[in-house]
């Protein structure tokens, strides 16, 4: 009896040593929270009821702009139009002995001193020459300068398109190898013309260019 007595007592003393022992001592190893379960699908009472989609609203009516169909102010500045500059005139030069020309009895004769070396005369009498002036801008007055040699005075006749005649008495340089101009005012009709150089009643100077500018 008094060996299971003592047994006993040991017994119970290991048993409160070990209580002790965990009461004092935290446990190393907590447990960590749990997740929430994720909220089931299902209602309470079985599986959820489909929800009806909600009717799409109309579109709202587009504005129209009425900004176009706005009249013009009748005040609104209007840009001024441009114009364009009229080309510079260049002056109309026909050599005497140019092909389109016609000559009646008039001779082309050589000149070494004449533009493009040669120059019309035996002019007077029945020999005319008359020269075809083409291009011009405008009708109205120009300029006619006339280049001829001469070795004595002698007097130049001329009229355009039959129109009334101008009579020149040119002296010129007195030799015909020197070229001499002359200038008168003459009005022309736009376009093509003809000036006729003549002199009815004696020689007239051979000619070698015309000139209208």
């Amino acid at each position: 009896m008094p060996v299971v007595s003592t047994r006993m007592l040991g017994w119970a003393a290991l048993v409160l040593a070990v209580t002790a022992t965990i009461a004092v001592v935290p446990p190393l190893i907590m447990p960590g929270p749990r997740p929430d379960r994720a909220p089931s699908a299902e209602g309470p009472h079985g599986p959820p009821t489909a929800q009806p989609s909600p009717t799409p609203s109309p579109p709202a009516p587009s504005r129209i702009s009425t900004a176009s169909a706005r009249p013009d102010r009748p005040d609104a500045a209007v840009p001024p139009a441009k114009t364009t500059a009229p080309a510079a005139f260049r002056p109309i030069t026909v050599h005497a002995a140019d092909p389109a020309n016609l000559r009646v009895g008039a001779r082309i004769i050589e000149c070494p001193t004449c533009v493009d070396g040669s120059r019309v005369g035996y002019i007077g009498g029945p020999n005319t020459l008359a020269v075809r002036i083409a291009g011009v801008p405008r009708a109205g007055e120009w300029t006619l300068t006339v280049v001829y040699e001469t070795e004595q005075p002698r007097t130049l006749k001329l009229a355009v398109d039959g129109g009334p005649i101008r009579e020149l008495h040119l002296a010129g340089a007195r030799s015909w190898l020197i070229p001499v101009r002359v200038s008168v005012r003459l009005r022309l009709p736009k376009g093509a013309c003809w000036i006729r150089f003549f002199n009815d009643t004696g020689s007239a100077p051979d000619i070698n260019t015309v000139t209208v500018g």
